[in-house]
């Protein structure tokens, strides 16, 4: 346990090392939409946390898939359908497409992820 922002924290509230990946999209000649290759957007220490049952139930209403949501503090740097990569070791381990934002109070001081755990974004 060491001492953070209010009092002692435990290890798994620790910030942990994030990449955030976007992916674009580009017009063929043919007028097809094409992905192309996830870019590497960001470096964030963020910590991350299973979602509560309410933050479940509220996205669940709207047809949107949450599972965990990752907190960073400062300004948002990701955008809806980045994807967030946890990184162990200099080996990305866990991916996670962000699905919305929080923002709270438009201040910059903490942003929350709703985020939906993937298995098949490991091509980042």
């Amino acid at each position: 346990m060491r001492q953070g922002r209010i009092g002692m924290t435990r290890p798994e509230s620790f910030p942990k090392l994030f990449y955030v990946y976007s992916q674009g999209t580009s017009t063929s000649s043919a007028g097809r939409i094409l992905q192309e290759s996830p870019a590497k957007k960001a470096e964030l220490r963020c910590t991350l946390s299973i979602a509560k049952p309410d933050e479940v139930e509220r996205f669940r209403q709207d047809k949107v898939v949450v599972t965990h949501t990752i907190f960073h503090r400062g300004a948002p740097q990701a955008k809806e359908n980045d994807v967030f990569k946890l990184i162990k070791n200099g080996v990305g381990t866990r991916s996670f497409r962000v699905k919305a934002i929080h923002n709270k109070g438009e201040m910059d001081i903490e942003t929350t992820y709703y985020c939906e755990e993937r298995g098949d974004a490991k091509s980042c």
